[in-house]
């Protein structure tokens, strides 16, 4: 099973497209001329536009976003001091929840997790409809193996945002983690009408076909996602849930053309 990522990969994509929906026009002409000012190199400038709509509109994740684009150090230890950076804006910015969240999010991408947990509890208290909080604290919870606890999370942000494909991909893979197969193909197959040209949740649905023996459909989830993104077919033979069908003649072939 193909898992995914933190910090560039789910929640980025989730979160943007989350709050570009409910931004007024003045937050975007504001977050358009800071992203502007970046792309013409005056990133001083930039910062402080962003700072401004940071102390304006606490709840705007988008702004925290630009500003650590332009101030995190892309080398080793930048995230680390990424972390610090926000830990300053917020003695500045104490009710800003976009800063909370990207501290959050980089201690989780980064294996803080106890630090990460706490955060992500701070944010589900402070925003508690919001659906990407919890997958966040969900997806924290399954890193340290506190499946159970991250399944309750992952309850309530697919509750609060049952739209969102990931929420519903990550809730099948604990599902399937921990043996609620059938329970994981229906959340799969939610995630799968939601974003259908996402081949890693067919390959993941696939999966937990094989575990349950359904040979049909876990190698016609196979045979699509191979067919939208040819990787699958190195993955497929040393991945544990096609375990069982290592030595079929029909899955080889699936493999191997």
């Amino acid at each position: 099973m193909k898992t995914l990522k933190f910090f560039l990969t789910v929640v980025i994509a989730v979160f943007a497209c989350y709050y570009a929906q409910g931004q007024t026009s003045t937050v975007k002409d504001d977050l358009s001329k800071a992203q502007s000012l970046a792309q013409q190199g005056n990133t001083a400038e930039a910062s402080k536009v962003y700072l401004e709509i940071m102390g304006n509109y606490p709840e705007n994740r988008d702004a925290v976003q630009g500003w650590l684009m332009i101030n995190m150090k892309r080398s080793p230890g930048g995230e680390e001091e990424a972390i610090k950076q926000l830990e300053e804006l917020e003695k500045t910015y104490p009710e800003n929840t976009g800063i909370l969240f990207f501290k959050t999010f980089l201690q989780a991408e980064f294996n803080h997790l106890d630090d990460a947990l706490k955060n992500a509890e701070k944010l589900t208290v402070m925003q508690p409809d919001d659906g990407v909080n919890w997958l966040m604290k969900g997806q924290i919870l399954e890193s340290m193996d506190r499946n159970d606890e991250a399944l309750s999370a992952l309850e309530k942000a697919t509750s609060l945002s049952p739209d969102n494909a990931d929420a519903w991909q990550i809730k099948a893979g604990i599902l399937a983690k921990t043996n609620k197969l059938d329970e994981a193909i229906s959340s799969y197959n939610k995630a799968i009408e939601l974003a259908p040209g996402q081949p890693v949740f067919i390959y993941n649905r696939g999966c937990v076909y094989c575990r349950k023996g359904d040979k049909a459909n876990a190698l016609a989830d196979l045979g699509k996602a191979i067919s939208m993104n040819p990787q699958f077919k190195t993955y497929a033979p040393k991945d544990e849930d096609y375990k069982s069908l290592w030595e079929d003649e029909d899955f080889k072939k699936l493999v191997s053309q």
